[in-house]
């Protein structure tokens, strides 16, 4: 009985320890919406670099699925892109050109950069002598940070061949430290992005495949009743 007694209190203590104990952290998704584009008011002297090979530590395909899943990122259908008026003002604009449009869900992103999503643009060609195989017009990478703050980190380079046949990069190398709900504009001499992150909602999760409905069947008409024999 006596032991019986010191249960109540035995109880309590627990309850109170785990009250204590930190809670798990519960996990961040944020979707992130964004238009990469040329800028074609670039100044005439502006000399591009080398032509280099991006790095590409970490960086994942658009179409690698699988890995994609294992890193908490889902590329969302284009149907769903949420800064369609964005593009088409883009698109007509005298000044710049659209080449690309790209948006994911992110669990739980990195507070440095650890996973990156590589974008392509354009038919490559071949330089070996610097690069050691394929070349985009446009390729490099972008990820999504949250630590402290939100960042986006890009590392992008628009490639080209001068008259005489070299080819040399104008890069976007940037970190860019991005405020919730805000569109953000990062810009080179020759490459522009605009990028918008947001807590990911239940909506926002790409639809299930769901079965294309059916036609009705078509009605058969009724005959009519024959006439009554006299």
């Amino acid at each position: 009985m006596k032991n019986l007694r010191t249960l109540p209190g035995l109880t309590l203590g627990l309850a109170l320890l785990a009250l204590s104990l930190p809670a798990p952290a519960l996990a961040e998704r944020y979707r992130v919406d964004l238009i990469l584009f040329a800028d074609n008011t670039a100044a005439a002297g502006e000399q591009p670099v080398a032509a280099q090979a991006p790095n590409l530590t970490g960086a994942l395909d658009l179409g690698d699925t699988a890995k994609l899943r294992a890193a908490g990122i889902e590329i969302l259908p284009d149907e769903s892109f949420g800064l369609a008026e964005a593009w088409k003002r883009l698109r007509n604009s005298r000044n710049h050109e659209p080449l690309l449009r790209l948006a994911w869900l992110q669990k739980d992103p990195p507070a440095e950069r650890g996973v990156s999503l590589r974008l392509r643009w354009g038919k490559p060609g071949n330089e070996p002598s610097r690069t050691g195989g394929a070349v985009y017009p446009v390729d490099g990478t972008v990820a999504l940070l949250v630590g402290r703050f939100l960042h986006l980190d890009a590392d992008l380079a628009f490639t080209r061949a001068d008259d005489s046949g070299v080819l040399g990069s104008f890069r976007l190398n940037e970190r860019r430290r991005l405020r919730r709900d805000e569109l953000h504009h990062l810009d080179s001499p020759r490459l522009g992005l605009l990028v918008r992150a947001q807590r990911a909602e239940e909506k926002d999760a790409a639809p299930a495949t769901r079965q294309a409905p059916q036609p009705a069947p078509t009605p058969v008409p009724k005959r009519a009743p024959k006439p009554a024999k006299p």
